[in-house]
């Protein structure tokens, strides 16, 4: 071998294990969480949080995923396509039981809960010039009822049914977000069904911009629901939460949850849990400021400051992941039995 050749081996050896070093040290471990769509609350929070634990976790990049909210987001992880995701208290019960009645799509046996997050509200809101005073006005009349297969379509048919309605007793428009606010903004709607955290963007639209009324659930509607589905609770809107919403507002609402898959690595899930509501420092920040992802959810949406670790169990309807479970464990949280991973009995 020539001794040009021996030196361009040598160099090319050399740069090879210069580099290796630092590529090695730079490998990162990459996590997804799907949110919904612009316009939602699962869009703004989803963003903030993985904002911050890509902030705070140094080998972790995390992005959030905008979508279709609930349903799209569990049926995702039921295919592994994404590491965690956003969902309905609700839907998620419906995916991991295999609910017929409700989830048509294969059941979600591996689906985890990682934390539970904010109280999502049921919004019934009719367009002023409609005439509808109230929920049993809603026959023959255009409903907005989400998208199909949407958490809030999957809540819309059990509140008609509710009421004694059906989809064959209403024209029923399945629209997401910004197709909903367009439509009721150009009266080619005549009320709509939402479930998400107050305030919703889409919402304060709608009202800014058309004389609407916000429809309370009667008495009765309330404890029949609650009754047969025990997450929807009782909860009153609070006076002025919108534009031309001058009286507080009888309804129900769930709580959202972030799932996750049991195949997840425990340790994974246990950092994103423990960055979540510790604080720690921001290590691409200047000043290195110590914040808890759930500090930043609460910055950015008025929903994210009901994210707190005593409210973590609260209204959970699927197993914790272990990595979550652990975490808990460690902060002395009593973990309900049926909340405890079957991976750790």
């Amino acid at each position: 071998m020539s001794k040009r050749i021996f030196f361009i081996i040598s160099i090319v050896v050399v740069l090879a294990l210069a580099f290796s070093g630092p590529a090695m040290a730079q490998k990162k471990r990459f996590f997804g969480i799907a949110t919904g769509g612009v316009g939602g609350v699962y869009y703004p929070v989803g963003g903030a949080l993985a904002q911050a634990l890509t902030n705070k976790i140094p080998d972790m990049v995390v992005t959030a995923h905008t979508g279709n909210a609930s349903v799209a987001n569990v049926n995702l992880l039921g295919r592994g396509e994404v590491e965690s995701g956003i969902a309905q208290n609700n839907v998620a019960l419906a995916a991991y039981t295999g609910d017929k009645e409700a989830w048509k799509t294969p059941q979600v046996k591996g689906l985890r809960t990682i934390s539970a997050l904010f109280p999502e509200t049921v919004h019934m809101v009719a367009g002023a010039k409609t005439g509808i005073k109230s929920v049993y006005d809603f026959k023959g009349k255009r409903i907005i009822v989400g998208d199909k297969g949407s958490g809030t379509e999957m809540d819309s048919r059990r509140f008609l049914e509710a009421i004694g309605l059906s989809y064959s007793d209403i024209q029923p428009i399945f629209v997401y977000y910004a197709a909903a606010v367009q439509r009721m903004q150009d009266e080619q709607a005549d009320a709509l069904f939402w479930t998400a955290g107050v305030p919703i963007s889409s919402i304060i639209e709608i009202a800014t911009t058309k004389d609407v009324v916000f429809l309370p659930f009667p008495d009765d509607v309330i404890s029949k629901l609650h009754s047969r589905f025990p997450y929807y609770a009782p909860v009153t809107m609070p006076a002025k939460a919108y534009p031309k919403q001058p009286n507080p507002v009888k309804t129900v609402a769930i709580i959202s949850l972030w799932v996750t898959r049991a195949d997840m690595d425990e340790k994974t899930i246990y950092d994103v849990t423990y960055h979540l509501y510790e604080k720690t420092p921001q290590i691409y920040r200047e000043k290195k400021e110590e914040v808890s992802g759930s500090d930043m959810m609460a910055a950015a949406h008025e929903q994210g400051k009901n994210v707190k670790l005593e409210n973590a169990l609260l209204g959970v309807t699927v197993p914790l992941h272990k990595g979550a479970y652990k975490y808990y464990k460690e902060k002395g949280i009593q973990v309900p039995a049926a909340l405890i991973p079957p991976e750790a009995k």
